[in-house]
């Protein structure tokens, strides 16, 4: 991984006090830099020669709008080809109609025409099929010509390719996190989630991961703010819901009906039947959300959403703080005559009240210490972001004593938080920089207003944890959440059940043993096989008599299986190194002892493998 020393000369303590505007003065350019930075240096160390590469480029390029217009060419004439094969169609039809209509009566049409017609077709043919040989002869050409500059774009493309194969390598798939780390003395992110961080949010605030067999880990990255640590999950989870499977007929019956002319006459009716069976059936969504510990305010509790008037204009605000206004005002008067909540108070800042909407918050006293005016001036500012420079209102934040979740709508649909390295892979070398840098770019945007509801409150960068020093050797090498993740960048193929038909594959982990530097788990794979069904339902036709409807559904049914997998701390920092060892056999007196598929897959310094059953 390469490495740039922080400049902590640019930024100070106050910086911290306003964390939007921090981020849009500062450190949104420092981001960048640091981006373009670190590029340079995985080219330096990649040895890439970028203007070979530039060179190669450009000449790809100018094969591609050459194969572009030879392209548009040969849709051309064969358009034209077409039209002409109609015209010979048309053309037959019309010599086809007079002729059979000049055999039943040749006084039906006129002499001129029976004879002009048919001859003027038949040169109308003879022209086309001519035209159609021309356009044979181009569109061959064409395609040969198409085959030429295809070869020559291939075998460009190749060598730009090659141009760029050392630098590709290098990309990791947490890059960002380490520029992050690197950019900002707010943040800083871990390599993978560890056990040693997940002690520490586990026996000092209570945090653990689920057992829920609907709940399957698909990526973690853990990481502290100024000591106070967090862990982001994106867990992939299955429930159930409704389906509604529909069915229907086609009934047909005569009726005797008045002619309108005093006698009746026969009709046909049909009418479609239709009907409906409702099934469960399984469904699969991602979640992803944002876990912090922190000791200040540890007896309070609440939870807000976001209001959608963030955005309003000043007018539109206005507005909906003076109705939120009234509705507080009937709210504290019901709890004090009900003594629900007696000891609520308003805050003096109505726009905060209004905006955050944490009503239902269980301490007044530590809510106030927690939510000082500087910190309600900054859960303001994130929220009215009408210029864009973060996401705005887009997240819920939830309390829970020591632990903070905050969930968001751009981390929900993110692309960027477990992005793969092959994603940054580009055979242009400009590209791939253009691509790269917006990649880190985002990143450090996504994440940073992931945490900056937690960094807006100045209570929560002031109360530093005491270290956390955990003297005893851990059980795992490897977190359950990261197993998790690790098993999920397999195939599902390698661990459904043969019988699987669901969509989703719910993949759990069960620690077994640990084995030197690689722990050995059981992944248990929950899916739903899925028997067809038929049920008929009874429903009264037009015809007065009642019809069975067929309705095929899908009775789905949980099934799992159990596969051996083994998950490992590698040495190595980069794929490159540590597919370098594991290449050379530096890792066969290690895995000499399993049997195993060939599977083996590396991502966060992470290595692992499905094993073969025993």
């Amino acid at each position: 991984m390469e490495e740039f020393t922080r400049d902590e000369t640019k930024f100070d303590n106050s910086d911290l006090l306003e964390p939007f505007s921090f981020y849009n003065l500062k450190l949104k350019d420092a981001f960048h830099e640091n981006a373009e930075e670190y590029f340079a240096k995985l080219t330096k160390r990649a040895g890439t020669d970028i203007e070979t590469n530039r060179d190669i480029v450009k000449k790809y390029d100018s094969e591609c709008v050459k194969i572009h217009g030879l392209e548009n060419n040969l849709a051309k004439r064969n358009r034209l080809k077409g039209l002409l094969i109609f015209l010979i169609i048309l053309c037959g039809i019309a010599i086809a109609m007079i002729l059979t209509l000049t055999f039943v009566d040749k006084d039906l049409l006129p002499l001129a025409v029976s004879i002009a017609v048919p001859i003027a077709c038949a040169g109308g043919i003879a022209g086309c099929i001519v035209g159609i040989v021309k356009l044979n002869k181009l569109i061959k050409g064409l395609n040969q010509e198409l085959d030429v500059h295809r070869s020559i774009a291939a075998k460009h493309k190749a060598e730009a390719e090659a141009t760029m194969a050392s630098l590709n390598r290098l990309f990791e798939a947490n890059m960002a996190a380490h520029l992050m780390s690197k950019t900002t003395p707010v943040v800083d992110l871990d390599r993978d989630f560890d056990p040693e961080k997940y002690t520490y949010l586990h026996e000092k605030y209570g945090y653990t991961t689920s057992d829920d067999p609907s709940i399957s880990t698909l990526f973690a990255q853990s990481g502290h703010i100024l000591g106070n640590p967090f862990v982001i999950e994106k867990n992939y989870h299955q429930t159930m819901r409704n389906h509604v499977y529909t069915g229907s007929i086609t009934i047909s019956w005569t009726e005797r009906v008045s002619n309108g002319k005093g006698g009746y006459m026969t009709v046909v009716r049909t009418e479609t039947l239709t009907a409906h069976v409702t099934a469960p059936e399984p469904a699969y969504y991602v979640n992803t959300r944002l876990i912090y510990g922190n000791m200040a305010a540890p007896n309070l509790s609440f939870s807000r959403s976001p209001t959608g008037h963030g955005n309003d204009d000043e007018k539109k605000l206005e507005k909906y703080v003076r109705n939120f206004d009234k509705k507080l005002d009937k709210m504290v008067e019901e709890n004090l005559n009900s003594g629900k909540n007696s000891s609520f108070t308003r805050m003096h800042n109505e726009v905060f009240e209004a905006l955050f909407n944490a009503l239902n918050r269980d301490n007044e006293m530590e809510f106030r210490l927690l939510f000082t005016p500087l910190a309600q001036k900054n859960m303001i500012a994130l929220i009215r972001d009408q210029e864009n420079i973060g996401y705005g209102d887009d997240f819920s934040f939830s309390k829970r004593k020591t632990l903070n979740y905050i969930t968001c709508g751009h981390l929900q649909h993110s692309s960027n938080l477990d992005k793969e390295p092959s994603a940054l892979k580009h055979y242009s070398y400009d590209i791939c920089h253009r691509n790269f840098v917006r990649y880190c770019d985002e990143y450090c945007r996504e994440i940073y207003f992931a945490l900056a509801p937690l960094i807006s409150i100045p209570l929560y960068q002031q109360h530093k944890t005491l270290d956390f020093i955990y003297n005893g050797q851990f059980a795992h090498n490897v977190t359950q959440a990261e197993c998790e993740a690790a098993a999920n960048c397999h195939s599902w193929d390698l661990f459904k059940h043969p019988a699987t038909r669901s969509l989703g594959v719910i993949l759990k982990s069960r620690f077994v043993d640990k084995n030197e530097s690689v722990d050995d788990y059981v992944i248990t794979a929950h899916s739903f096989s899925g028997t067809d069904r038929v049920t008929y339902v009874s429903k009264m036709g037009g015809d007065g008599r009642m019809h069975e409807i067929p309705v095929h559904w899908i009775e789905y049914d949980p099934i799992f299986k159990e596969t051996p997998f083994s998950v490992g701390r590698a040495k190595e920092d980069n794929f490159p190194d540590f597919n370098g060892s594991y290449s050379k056999g530096a890792y066969a007196n290690l895995l000499g002892r399993y049997r195993m598929e060939d599977t083996v897959l590396y991502k966060k310094g992470l290595f692992s493998f499905v094993k073969k059953d025993e």
